[in-house]
Order: C-alpha cells, then structure tokens, then sequence
C-alpha cells in the first residue's frame, strides 16, 4: 500500500511525550502508532506479551518440581486445578493478542 497522504496536527508537549512512550511500548514509530490509534486499530503491547511469558514460565517451573518431586516418590497426588485455570486463562490473552482483539 502507497502511503501518499500526509496529516500535519500539533499536540502539547505533555501528549506529544504520552504518544512517543506509548509508541516506544507498542514497539511502533509514532507514525504507525498514531495511524492505528485513530483507525481503531488493535495495537499489541510487547509488555503485556514479555508478563504472559514470565507467567507461563512460573507455571511451568511449578510443574517440572512438581514432576520431580513425583518421580522421587514424595508426592503420589496433586491439585492443578488453579494452575489450568491460570494456563487458561494466560493462553484464552494469548490467543487474543495473535487475533488482535484484545
């Protein structure tokens, strides 16, 4: 697509500073962010994606000891009910963010 049009507009400096660090945090130019923004666009912030993948760390750190501690015989029984609710819920956002209707 040839972008051929341009749109001039002047902000404060307190938002040009709001648009700038958002668009920092969306890993866009201002350009692009600032497009989106105003098409309605569903902008995925790589935050968010960076705490999903420190949770589904956690929660896969949690089943290897758990593993273990199994194999070694100290545990015959365990409850993962909140850790598939958790892992739900985790991957329901992650598959939301891939569709971009978060």
């Amino acid at each position: 697509m040839n972008k051929s049009r341009r749109i001039n507009l002047r902000v404060t400096e307190k938002e040009y500073q709001k648009i700038v660090g958002k668009a920092k945090k969306a890993n866009l130019s201002i350009s692009r962010y600032v497009s989106l923004s105003a098409l309605d666009k569903e902008i995925i912030f790589f935050g968010d994606i960076k705490e999903m993948n420190h949770q589904l760390s956690k929660i896969g750190n949690n089943l290897n000891q758990l593993t273990v501690l199994a194999h070694q015989g100290k545990i015959k029984e365990v409850n993962l009910t909140k850790t598939r609710e958790a892992f739900s819920g985790l991957w329901d956002e992650l598959c939301k963010l891939v569709k971009g209707k978060r």
